[in-house]
């Protein structure tokens, strides 16, 4: 019988120990590869639910800003409207004012101040004063002057039409602000 040397059971050991060290090394190196892609599969789906609902958030406060946006452009595009009727109205009454005006159809008068009559009072309604017939206290005003008075009366309405013009807009803007502030 030939004995078999002791030096190959040991190298037949140390074999089987390095074989089965590289199969327990390379199972845990797919392990390992399983378990990262598994990770990573794991916080990609996370991450891709995230950004879908910021992506829908995006696309609500995008609605709601336009239709805030779309608001106030129809708010300012009435006020606009408002004031150039307005102004539209003002001129149209201002010339019609003024044409009675040049016709004769109308006149401005203003109350003059009474004046004494010699007897120490004032002069009553009815009653003649000295260098009038009728002690009237009202003065008609001339063309021109009541020309004057009703330009300068429209352009003071033009002035308030403005500013109301202005309130509307900064209104429709200040209500734009509080909805974008919610």
């Amino acid at each position: 019988m030939k004995v078999i040397p002791v030096w190959i059971p040991i190298v037949l050991i140390l074999v089987l120990f390095a074989g089965l060290g590289f199969a327990i090394y390379g199972y845990g190196l797919v392990q390992f590869e399983q378990g990262k892609k598994a990770e990573r599969t794991t916080w990609q789906q996370r991450e891709n639910a995230e950004l879908t609902a910021a992506n829908a958030r995006i696309l609500e406060l995008t609605a709601e800003a336009r239709q805030a946006e779309q608001g106030h452009a129809a708010a300012l595009a009435k006020a606009s409207a408002t004031y150039q009727e307005n102004l539209q109205h003002e001129k149209a009454t201002r010339d019609r004012t003024i044409a009675d005006l040049r016709s004769g159809a109308l006149r401005l008068r203003i109350e003059l101040a009474s004046r004494e009559t010699a007897g120490g009072g004032a002069a009553g309604e009815g009653e003649s004063s000295a260098g009038r017939c009728d002690g009237e206290t009202h003065g008609e005003l001339s063309p021109a002057a009541a020309e004057f008075l009703v330009d300068l009366a429209s352009e003071a309405d033009d002035v308030v039409h403005q500013l109301n013009a202005a309130q509307a807009v900064i209104a429709a803007c200040e209500y734009l602000n509080q909805g974008a502030r919610k």
